[in-house]
């Protein structure tokens, strides 16, 4: 009923929107068309959690706010590609088990207190320790001394350390070739502000929701719900960002669509369903990126129903991807048909063709109660993924299985994880594309939820095995022949209900120079510090 509202009345609720925008972010200036000379707004396609923290479980608009704020020793650049951020450079090993990270000197935080090594030390004993309530502590289980760190055997990890204030390396217990793409992005958090709250309560604090000390371009001024992340110029920063405030703002793609034509919105990602419209806009450019990641729906393994691979199958033979694609995204995304970035499957993978009789024929193998009712959860406001929850719902029922659909907030879906209470979750994001471990983090049984970002609850030894042996090889052709033996293994067990990689289509204000989109709408934005007026 919702949905049907927000689209049906879809002028009043542009002009509402609009409406209310107009109070809120950067005053207008006539010349401008919505946007102040210093200051500029742009699209976050979610409401933020509110919860600006590496501890925190991923959040695609949270992240992106950080990037503005916080830097890592390395980034990923627009072109998929790990580029030194904090780090000015970095050794790897030549048996790809110890880590050399030489830091820029002469960084300060925007308080003016140094940034040293110790920092770094600092952020990954929180990062790696369960007790901090890490969402991505499994990604440091391969560090020397972590089970021994973990389980009390000892105060410190020893595969953390800082020789100088400039000098941080990691050294791991076997070769770990994904290593780097896995935990050289974490951002960096203040020792200075943090290090003296108990580790078991570090995530709770108020920092993370209001974080004014920060190594990025741009420093925190406010969280409006509802309305706007406001960020401005860090004058502290090696270089200076040109626009002194942005305005990061929550609200329906729609709604940044016509804002993007009457210049109250700077920068947005924005559906296919859109291209025509912001097409004729004259004073916006756009980019276009392939996707690096992709949207899909977890089912919760730990739940009895979806236990059973035949359902997790069957779901996937009943919806017409393909369709789904061309009509909704307009051909603007990719059939997805596993975990693994398309360009690095081998060929004779399951591409789970639609075939409404076959997922009926699975189905009834495994016992499917067509009585059940089960729950498709969301978080609303871009029309692909809103289009794409009704027709999942309309596809599965036709194969006899009953959905009903529910829309959540984004600060919501953390919970329904801690209670693993939801039965199914739509979401979108990742970049499998820097390098294939990173799928261990949504695939692997150690990574299962809270402990890395498998919400699944699915759990396959054997694949776990081919990934950390295709990790730990150092030859490249051999560390690609058993990637390719893994994504047989993980497409056959449909570990998520794969749906598309959707192209990043991004709108830009032809005022603003030096943005470059990245593949997805969730992704970290690039070297904010070079934009320009």
């Amino acid at each position: 009923m919702a949905r049907r509202f927000r689209y049906g009345a879809f002028g009043v609720a542009v002009l509402a929107a609009v409406s209310a925008a107009a109070c809120t972010g950067p005053a207008s200036d006539s010349d401008t068309g919505g946007a102040t000379k210093s200051a500029i707004n742009v699209y976050l396609y979610q409401e933020p959690a509110g919860i600006f923290s590496p501890l925190a479980p991923s959040s695609g608009p949270d992240n992106q706010v950080m990037s503005m704020l916080d830097q890592s020793l390395l980034a990923v650049d627009p072109n998929y590609k790990l580029q030194p951020q904090l780090a000015e450079k970095y050794d790897v090993s030549p048996d790809a088990k110890t880590f050399t990270f030489h830091l820029r000197p002469g960084l300060t935080w925007s308080d003016g207190q140094p940034f040293t090594a110790q920092d770094v030390l600092f952020s990954y004993q929180l990062l790696a320790d369960p007790k901090s309530t890490s969402a991505t502590a499994g990604s440091y289980s391969a560090v020397e001394g972590v089970d021994d760190f973990v389980s009390g055997k000892a105060k410190t990890i020893s595969g953390f350390s800082a020789p100088d204030d400039t000098t941080f390396v990691i050294k791991a217990s076997k070769p770990d070739i994904g290593l780097l793409a896995q935990v050289g992005v974490a951002y960096v958090m203040p020792k200075h502000v943090l290090g003296g709250v108990p580790v078991a309560e570090v995530a709770k604090n108020a920092y993370f929701r209001g974080p004014t000390v920060t190594l990025g371009p741009y420093k925190f001024v406010d969280y409006k719900t509802n309305q706007y992340v406001h960020v401005t110029a860090n004058p502290g920063f090696p270089t200076p960002a040109k626009i002194k405030d942005v305005y990061l703002k929550p609200m329906g793609s729609d709604v940044a669509t016509a804002q993007l034509g009457n210049g109250g919105m700077d920068i947005a990602s924005f559906s296919p369903a859109d291209l025509k419209t912001v097409q004729g806009f004259d004073k916006i450019a756009i980019q276009e990126k392939a996707g690096a990641g992709f949207v899909r729906i977890a089912l919760n393994q730990s739940k009895s129903y979806f236990k059973d691979v035949r359902v997790r199958q069957a779901f996937l033979y009943a919806i017409d991807r393909k369709s789904l694609v061309d009509k909704v995204l307009g051909g603007k995304a990719t059939v997805q048909n596993s975990d693994f970035f398309s360009a690095n499957t081998p060929p004779g993978i399951n591409e789970y063709a639609y075939d409404p009789q076959k997922a009926k024929s699975l189905l009834a193998a495994a016992g499917w109660d067509p009585g059940q009712t089960v729950e498709l959860q969301w978080v609303p406001g871009q029309r692909d993924r809103d289009a794409t929850t009704t027709i999942v719902q309309s596809q599965l029922a036709a194969v006899g299985v009953k959905v009903k659909l529910k829309q959540v907030q984004a600060a919501q879906i953390a919970g329904t994880y801690d209670k693993k209470s939801y039965d199914m979750t739509l979401y979108g994001g990742g970049n499998y594309a820097v390098d294939s471990w990173n799928v261990n983090v949504i695939a692997a049984c150690a990574q299962q939820y809270p402990k890395g970002g498998n919400i699944g609850w699915f759990c396959d030894k054997k694949l776990d095995d081919q990934l950390i042996k295709a990790n730990s090889t150092a030859d490249a052709t051999q560390r690609k022949a058993l990637y390719d033996q893994a994504v047989l293994e993980e497409n056959s067990q449909a570990d998520l209900m794969w749906l598309y990689d959707p192209t990043g289509l991004w709108a830009v204000n032809r005022r603003i120079k030096g943005f470059q989109a990245a593949g997805s709408q969730d992704s970290a934005f690039w070297n904010p510090a070079g934009w320009s007026l």
